[in-house]
């Protein structure tokens, strides 16, 4: 029969020694059974090693899945055929529209409530052209500016119109 001890060169008799109630481990006397112990530092050493290499692969593997997963990095806005022609036209029709308002100072109520509608459309008009157009921190700073401009239009047409 097979012993636990490999110093030992007896084999086990009628009775077989154990360490503890679960352990599977035999011995042939109780000498055997006491001198025989697991080495405290090559166990550390094994379990640091263990370790290193269990971290070794997850990582990488984790750090890889992580990158094969993730999504593609954003692109800029595409260049769509017309947006030129389009960033100019909304540009030439908000400008129009602020020198309408401009000059309408002492006319009717109801013109100056028509004309601030106009341009508040206008000026919604250009912000979607120029979210569909531009790309970058221009296209940010440009979309807080048209942002600001809804913003006073929507509160004169309050202030005004209602």
């Amino acid at each position: 029969m097979k012993r636990s001890n490999p110093d030992c060169n007896r084999g086990i008799g009628l009775v077989a020694y154990r360490r503890d109630w679960f352990s599977k481990r035999r011995y042939c006397s109780k000498h055997c059974r006491d001198a025989f112990m697991v080495d405290a530092p090559n166990l550390l050493k094994r379990f640091v090693v263990s370790l290193v290499a269990f971290v070794g692969l997850i990582v990488p593997v984790t750090f890889t899945t992580a990158v094969l997963a993730a999504p593609p990095a954003r692109q800029d806005a595409p260049h769509l055929p017309g947006c030129d022609r389009n960033l100019a036209d909304a540009s030439v029709s908000v400008a129009a529209m602020q020198t309408r308002i401009k000059s309408l100072s002492g006319v009717d109520r109801s013109e100056i409530c028509t004309a601030t509608r106009l341009y508040f459309l206008e000026v919604v008009k250009a912000r979607a052209v120029m979210a569909l157009c531009k790309s970058g921190t221009e296209r940010e700073r440009d979309l807080g500016r048209f942002d600001v401009d809804v913003a006073h239009a929507n509160e004169a047409i309050a202030a005004r119109c209602l």
